[in-house]
């Protein structure tokens, strides 16, 4: 019996994974009514269940199959062939072959899970915590959340998906083939399940025990990202009725309710006050402060609303370090993104007055470049970096060399040294203030543009990062543009660029080539060295892109699931 039980806690409504199954995503593990008992009749039981639903969220950087979205778009690229962002890059994805993995069946495994624990809880009266009381109250809560969270992610992908908020049983036809709802039935769907999480779990946790749990602030800030979304371009008209995007050529829908709706949810996070009256989140004081916040105080830091706990380890260092540092040089920045790191004094390298200078790229730049970006030049573990063609870490296109000339600050961890002793738990960052500051800014820009906060709130993470405010009285057409660019600036490499250049509908501008720049040993130049820009690769792009193909397997299965458009 003990050994059924542990079966049931790690298979429990798993998919079987062989080809030839029927029912495919929704297949669940030959679990008996007896190890159900036995499992939920027992908070302990119930409690591990809970906790390994927690282990199906995927890594916030490393969401890539292991690795990092920013180089499946116009902020980075990878050094090696046979990562996942290439096939996105060159356009060898489909149906068959979605880089990110089998999604479809991972993150309905994952709903079935959150179901079938919601269902027996009440069926089997579980128990609470006799030590704890409100405990499971608590684990019920953040089931909730769970379910909402995979059902998001699906949305995120692929768009309108279908809702199951019950086990559904192998002998049920008419569930498994059901349509797909609406994409805004599905934002509906995440909404109500957040609300159920919101009043039932704790606005933080004891952090020597309890810490990554769902919380109060993680139920909002899901609220205000998927109301951003259904907002914006991709999906502000067509999810209304449908579950397909609009991905026609330069069709821009907004709908200013929408827009409203989205400004609510993401002050609802600023705002929010503990039990106390006293404000939950707050950004980190100062650009060094926010550099910690990504290496040994993730967990400490008052910025950060929700993480996904021990992601990574050190081997991500070693994914991104430059090679001559014992790295892979990954996910090395691209021109494009370099070059939309603004001057000190606030204005775009493009704008004549704001003094750029081409014999001398990286100077003067926005404070966030120099934590952000390595260059050649800049000072890393005691030298500098090197990206000429004799130097230790240069631009080639030699396995685990920087095809852009730039490596990955932001992320990498100078304390460490890859192959050596020593190890650090990476804790991707899924939700912090600074998201929510500029997804308030964003919406509130869309819905009544004349709004002060419109300006207020980005200035003030452009304040702290040490960048020069932006200047009141834009237009809402340049607010947005700069909107836009600070959210690229600000929250590179935490997995946003992908969704929002596909949600903006900018993506068939920003994925069609990547450039590097070329550092020259020159002694009459500045600085010794001559800069030459150079392309690094074109990309394909076709509209159908800006979503995710279904599953082809699952699409034959179910004669009612249609395919995404152009897949």
């Amino acid at each position: 019996m003990k050994r059924n039980i542990l079966l049931s806690i790690f298979l429990f409504s798993a998919l079987a994974l062989l080809p030839h199954c029927k029912k495919g995503f929704l297949d669940r593990a030959a679990t008996t009514q007896q190890q159900d008992s036995d499992i939920f009749t027992s908070f302990a039981m119930t409690d591990q269940v809970v906790n390994n639903l927690y282990s199906k969220m995927r890594g916030t950087y490393t969401y890539l199959g292991g690795y990092n979205m920013a180089s499946a778009t116009d902020e980075a690229k990878d050094a090696s062939s046979w990562m996942g962002s290439m096939r996105f890059n060159n356009g060898s994805w489909s149906g068959n072959d979605n880089p990110i993995g089998n999604t479809w069946r991972d993150n309905y495994v994952a709903i079935r899970q959150a179901n079938t624990i919601l269902e027996n809880v009440v069926k089997f009266n579980t128990p609470d915590d006799a030590n704890n009381p409100g405990t499971l109250e608590i684990r019920i809560g953040e089931v909730y959340y769970l379910r909402a969270y995979f059902l998001w992610e699906l949305m995120r992908q692929f768009g309108g998906v279908i809702i199951f908020t019950k086990p559904v049983e192998q002998t049920d036809e008419v569930e498994l083939n059901k349509p797909r709802n609406t994409y805004d039935e599905c934002v509906a769907q995440v909404l109500a399940d957040c609300d159920e999480a919101f009043k039932r779990v704790r606005f933080a946790y004891d952090p020597n025990t309890e810490v990554g749990r769902v919380t109060k602030g993680a139920c909002l800030a899901l609220k205000a990202r998927v109301l951003l979304f259904s907002a914006s371009p991709l999906w502000a008209n067509a999810g209304k009725t449908g579950y397909l995007a609009d991905i026609a050529p330069g069709s821009m829908a907004s709908d200013p309710a929408k827009w409203k709706r989205a400004a609510d949810a993401a002050k609802a996070v600023i705002d929010l006050k503990d039990a106390g009256g006293n404000t939950v989140y707050a950004l980190e004081p100062t650009l060094a402060a926010r550099q910690d916040m990504f290496k040994s105080k993730t967990l400490q830091s008052k910025e950060v609303i929700f993480v996904r706990m021990r992601e990574a380890n050190q081997d991500y260092d070693r994914y991104i370090f430059p090679k001559g540092y014992g790295g892979w040089s990954g996910c090395a920045p691209a021109q494009e993104l370099v070059d939309d790191y603004e001057m000190s004094n606030g204005l775009p390298i493009e704008d004549p007055l704001s003094g750029y200078d081409e014999t001398m790229p990286y100077t003067n730049r926005d404070p966030r470049f120099y934590t952000d970006i390595l260059y050649n030049g800049a000072n890393w573990k005691g030298r500098q970096v090197e990206t000429y063609a004799t130097g230790r870490d240069k631009q080639s296109t030699e396995t685990d060399h920087t095809r852009t000339g730039y490596f990955n600050r932001k992320l990498a961890d100078e304390a460490i040294t890859p192959g050596q002793s020593g190890s650090r738990f990476i804790h991707g960052i899924n939700y912090r203030l600074a998201e929510m500051y500029l997804s308030y800014a964003e919406a509130l820009n869309e819905s009544e543009p004349a709004n002060p906060d419109v300006l207020t709130y980005v200035n003030l993470i452009r304040t702290r990062a040490g960048q020069q405010p932006l200047p009141a009285g834009l237009s809402q057409a340049d607010m947005r543009k700069r909107i836009q660019n600070e959210r690229r600036i600000e929250l590179c490499f935490e997995n946003h660029r992908f969704w929002d250049v596909r949600r903006w509908k900018i993506a068939e501008a920003t994925q069609k080539e990547m450039w590097g720049m070329r550092p020259i040993v020159d002694n009459t130049a500045p600085g010794g060295f001559r800069y030459e820009r150079f392309k690094v690769e074109d990309r394909l792009w076709r509209n159908a892109m800006y979503v995710i193909p279904i599953t082809t397997d699952e699409t034959l299965r179910n004669p009612n699931l249609k395919q995404n458009e152009g897949w």
